[in-house]
């Protein structure tokens, strides 16, 4: 397994990280419309087997701290969950934007989602915030923050 990011939008890829960000969101999940232009002015990082895509994150970066970036998604094909996949496309993406001065990265995350809670707490990411509503009536979400001079090389 690699991990790439992409920097154009190559179609088969394309299709397959949407595909992905939909059956893991749903409604919340990525189309093409907006996964464009994530590919082109935000961050987006694949985990290849071959050429199947098992796993996609998207970051963009803050206008209000310019050197803090916010992981908009990740998602794991459920097949290959719970087999580190999302792990090391975390920390590999991280370790990429630490490299060019990104200093921090947040993310929000359902409470319920118990398995990507330890992975964020695993990973070094605190707790900062409790976002009551944030997509909506009972739509909750927790928000953690990771200092990337933690994330060791």
């Amino acid at each position: 397994m690699i991990i790439r990011e992409l920097t154009v939008a190559e179609t088969g890829l394309l299709e397959q990280a949407v595909a992905l960000e939909q059956a893991a969101f749903g409604i919340g999940g990525m189309n093409a419309w907006f996964l464009v232009p994530f590919i082109r002015h935000g961050r987006v990082f694949v985990s290849l087997c071959g050429d199947e895509v098992v796993g996609v994150c998207e970051y963009m970066r803050d206008f209000w701290r310019t050197d803090h970036a916010y992981l908009f998604g990740l998602c794991v094909k459920e097949a290959w969950r719970r087999k580190g996949v999302g792990q090391r496309l975390l920390r590999e993406s991280c370790l990429v934007l630490k490299a060019e001065g990104i200093e921090s990265v947040s993310l929000t995350v359902h409470p319920g989602n118990v398995s990507a809670v330890r992975l964020y707490e695993r990973m070094g990411f605190r707790r900062t915030a409790f976002r009551e509503d944030e997509y909506g009536p009972g739509e909750h979400r927790w928000e953690y923050e990771l200092e990337l001079s933690t994330l060791k090389e």
